[in-house]
């Protein structure tokens, strides 16, 4: 048996000598692109031998699998198994970022930014979706293909087509790593982050050619086989929206060079193109019923293709062929090199690393060690490969900075207004500076106008190559109008506050932090109408404890957000005031689809040793008021020594925002249910003192941050409607 078997190869590969060499080329068009495997479903039901595959963006992801050995039922099961947003990011894994790092979010909740390089240049970042994790992801799924460097040794002869940025001409991608010409060769203009290969950078073939025949002819193909699934151009379009534009210049460049490419076909070649209508290139959600049509399309030109079949015994000679063709055996890593361009140490990234010396390569363990370090946010791409040096396997790591390796210039625009003669806005700007030496230190520097004055300075400096330990010395300058409860009423007390403290911390984790803080502040509070003006003088020292694993800071699905602070006054070292004081938070979000709810609470304690030099002075007291803040009370006007807040909120989730995560601005919807209460000290909290207040609201996830429109009341007394952009007062 094995005998005939060898014998019906050597015939078929004479055969196939002699028969003409057929060309699969598979033409981009994002999820449309699901197509292709229905096709090739069709291709293999009738026997039809493939000599080679060129292909284009989702074309040459389809055709590369192929190539590589995945048949059609494999591809379809990646398509429809993959979590696609996982993949496909704007931002990154929020719960896995440093604490240091989350931060920012803290105060900048807007998506747009500005950031400096590391030749000190001011720049915007080269694409809205992340590369690495996609790249990583096709990493995977060619897994079995790794060493392979030569693409004719694929299973199938392969091209992958991508397009120079520089120029605009096409480049035919024949070597290297598949999964990097994969992504070369689908990194869409404007949305993905260019990559580059052997010194070019490179972006979506689909620009320069999206049904990529000459290439085939150029391989030497005989006939051809082609599938377009490339997305038509709309006629009438909303020229409003960014996403609409960008989407529609890329669809004329495509469509335009794949009907230059269509007539380069001879009558014995085959066009398919399936019946794609109302499907677009983002619906990946819809890729079962995609790869159906494009089976229903190769079905149609059926008859045509039986032409092209070979028998039965050859054709299964024809598979045995290709099969056997790839080198598969591990490796065992003799030795791991790190080509870094990036400030953090090699050794700091080789800790990251988890594969040993003298051990079999384990790729799935790297590629997880490579995202935990790419969520450390300092890395534009970390890239690795296997090359032979003196008889011996090295791994060699390369990193490259990010576009913002040296710095954020950050801002953000907040509104609040309750339609009751009272608003508050606020302009912040931030310029943090990253890698000021080798440990990593930062200088992050804020100012703020509007309702409060605020500038601070701080210099962060980790005490360790790993970012455990640190030492954050500040200064600030703090401006404030509160609304205070006095003998006559409610008068406004003007607070301003200067001086400057220490930190000491250490991140225990990516979620979890404790700090140890000291600062002395000098402090002056002043109430016009009464004629009174006060200074005092604050002697502080704390120490403050979080953990934050929410996925996202203002509409978290999953996670928990948990803190608390406890401060003492130095009475014996000068401070006028004297108390201790406890602060604990906690936001816990809970989902199903998108159903979400939040429940929050937050508790102040104070504890006054001696009695206060005045009572006006409203630092570090509690407030309660604003938007999910007892929404039915203005903001500031519920101040005291002690505070409890608790809330249940249901937020529902109309739109998502698709691959564009918040730039595609989610929609939502929903309610909040509140209670809380503020009093003082050397009292208790009366069941009378507690208040009650409900909001309604619709909101988005906005490129600027969040977006409220709110309706809050509390009693017939106590409403208001609150517009909303940016981060919460």
């Amino acid at each position: 048996m094995r005998f005939f078997l060898l014998f019906l190869l050597f015939f078929t590969l004479l055969e196939a000598s002699s028969r003409p060499k057929i060309a699969l080329v598979l033409s981009g068009g994002g999820a449309r692109g699901a197509a292709h495997v229905g096709v090739l479903k069709v291709l293999e039901k009738n026997h039809i031998p493939i000599d080679m595959i060129v292909g284009t963006s989702m074309g040459s992801f389809m055709g590369g699998l192929y190539a590589s050995g995945k048949s059609p039922d494999e591809i379809k099961k990646i398509l429809l198994s993959t979590n696609w947003q996982d993949v496909i990011r704007t931002d990154f894994e929020r719960e896995k970022i440093p604490m240091q790092k989350k931060l920012a979010q803290y105060r900048y909740q807007g998506k747009l930014g500005v950031g400096v390089n590391d030749k000190n240049q001011v720049v915007l970042p080269t694409g809205v979706l992340k590369r690495e994790p996609l790249l990583l992801a096709f990493d995977s799924f060619f897994s079995d293909v790794k060493y392979v460097n030569d693409f004719d040794k694929l299973r199938i002869p392969f091209r992958a087509v991508a397009t120079n940025i520089e120029n605009g001409e096409a480049v035919v991608l024949k070597s290297g790593s598949v999964a990097e010409a994969v992504y070369a060769s689908s990194a869409i203009p404007g949305g993905l982050q260019p990559i580059s290969i052997n010194g070019v950078n490179l972006i979506d073939g689909g620009v320069s050619k999206n049904i990529p025949i000459e290439v085939a002819k150029e391989m030497g193909a005989d006939i051809i086989i082609a599938v377009d699934v490339s997305e038509p151009f709309e006629k009438d379009i909303d020229v409003n929206s960014y996403f609409v534009v960008m989407g529609q210049l890329v669809n004329i460049m495509m469509r335009k060079n794949a009907n230059e490419s269509i007539k380069l076909l001879t009558q014995k070649d085959v066009l398919i193109i399936p019946d794609l209508k109302g499907y677009t290139g983002l619906d990946v959600e819809k890729y079962a019923q995609i790869i159906e049509k494009g089976y229903d399309a190769a079905l149609k030109q059926e008859s045509q293709l039986q032409r092209l079949a070979l028998p039965q015994d050859e054709y299964v000679a024809y598979v045995e062929a290709h099969k056997n063709r790839i080198d598969t055996k591990k490796r065992v890593i003799d030795a791991i090199e790190i080509d870094n361009h990036t400030y953090l140490a090699n050794k700091v990234i080789r800790k990251y690393i988890h594969q040993k010396e003298g051990s079999y390569f384990d790729d799935k363990q790297l590629r997880e060690d490579i995202m935990q370090l790419y969520n450390t946010t300092l890395f534009d791409s970390i890239d690795y490969k296997i090359i032979s040096k003196n008889k011996k396997n090295i791994l060699l790591i390369k990193t490259t900075s990010s576009w913002n390796s040296r710095g954020d210039i950050f801002f953000s625009l907040s509104l609040e207004d309750n339609f009751k003669a009272q608003n508050n806005y606020s302009l912040k700007l931030g310029y943090w500076l990253y890698g000021i030496n080798s440990l990593g230190a930062e200088w992050r520097n804020d100012v703020e106008v509007g309702s409060r004055r605020y500038v601070h300075s701080e210099f962060y400096q980790p005490l360790d190559e790993m970012q455990y330990l640190y030492v954050k010395p500040y200064l600030l300058y703090e401006d404030l109008t509160y609304s205070l409860p006095t003998d006559i009423g409610n008068q406004e007390l003007d607070t301003k506050r200067y001086g400057g403290g220490f930190g000491l911390g250490a991140n225990l984790s990516a979620t979890f932090n404790i700090e140890a803080f000291l600062h002395i502040y000098r402090d002056q509070s002043t109430i016009d109408i009464l004629s009174y003006n006060e200074k005092f003088l604050s002697k502080k020292a704390g120490l403050k404890i979080k953990y934050d694993s929410l996925d996202n800071y203002n509409f978290a699905q999953t996670g928990l957000l948990a803190g608390m602070r406890f401060s003492k006054e130095l009475v014996a070292f000068g401070a006028d005031y004297d108390y201790n004081q406890l602060y604990a938070t906690i936001q816990k979000p809970f989902s199903y689809k998108d159903n979400t709810f939040i429940f929050n609470a937050k508790l102040g304690l104070t504890n006054v040793l001696s009695e206060q030099k005045s009572p006006y002075s409203v630092y570090d007291k509690f407030s309660l008021g604003g938007m999910f803040n007892l929404s039915g009370y203005q903001s500031y006007t519920l101040v005291d020594n002690n505070m409890y807040f608790a809330s249940l909120m249901y937020r529902y989730r109309i739109k998502n925002g698709g691959f564009f995560g918040a730039l595609g601005m989610p929609l939502y919807a929903g309610f909040s249910a509140e209670s809380g209460a503020s009093w003082s000290d050397g009292s208790s909290l009366n069941r009378d003192d507690i208040k009650y207040s409900g909001a309604v609201f619709i909101s988005a996830d906005t490129a600027f941050g969040p977006f409220y429109f709110t309706y809050g009341a509390a009693d017939k007394r106590h409403q208001s409607l609150y517009l909303y952009l940016g981060e919460k007062f």
